[in-house]
């Protein structure tokens, strides 16, 4: 009776060897198998996907004038919407609390002493400097004129701003006194007095 009992004892552990021995090769079947697919077929090996950067300040040339390349694909699309809008971030990397020094750097800068009152081309106060222009002529009326793209340094009641203006594209030959009929771009720096650093950015289009 005993004998009969070690025989089956000795008969099921063979049984759970061999149950056990068939579970590890079907895992490592399994698992050789995955990897096999992942050599082959190059599974995980490519770089995941990543958002697009943010925009950044475009490139530009200090001894170029502002003009519509300055502002981003969305500044402009946004202008085309609303006509006007306040920016803490303008061109040329420039921002909000940014000294009138730096400011002066990121543009062409040949300021003229300040002219007479006869000298003024209508669109100047008593205190303002043409930083450049692509011409100054004297119109029909005898006033003078800076024609854009231009940038003007301004003092008028306490309060300092820079205006960078531009056509949106090249004038017909000839243009002069007639620029105003085309659609400009501009951009406003409102400085602060007290600190000499820009207050306020403000980006349009107007015609």
């Amino acid at each position: 009776m005993a004998q009969k009992r070690r025989k089956e004892l000795l008969s099921k552990r063979k049984q759970q060897k061999t149950t056990l021995l068939c579970i590890a090769g079907g895992i490592g079947a399994v698992a050789l198998s995955l990897v096999f697919c992942l050599l082959f077929f190059d599974i995980g090996s490519k770089d995941v996907p990543v958002s697009a950067p943010q925009e950044t300040a475009l490139p530009y040339d200090v001894d170029e004038p502002f003009t519509i390349r300055d502002l981003t694909a969305s500044q402009i699309s946004k202008l085309r919407e609303s006509g006007q809008m306040r920016v803490s971030d303008g061109p040329r990397g420039l921002s909000v609390g940014d000294s009138l020094d730096k400011l002066l750097t990121h543009f062409p800068n040949a300021l003229t002493e300040k002219q007479d009152l006869s000298d003024q081309t209508g669109e100047q106060s008593d205190e303002e400097m043409i930083l450049y222009c692509a011409e100054y002529f004297t119109n029909q009326n005898g006033l003078m004129v800076a024609l854009p793209p231009r940038g003007l340094l301004s003092v008028d009641a306490g309060s300092i701003r820079v205006t960078l203006l531009a056509p949106t594209s090249a004038y017909p030959a000839g243009t002069k006194d007639n620029y105003r009929q085309y659609e400009h771009v501009y951009c406003v720096f409102n400085i602060s007095p007290e600190t000499m650093t820009v207050q306020s950015i403000l980006l349009g289009l107007h015609q």
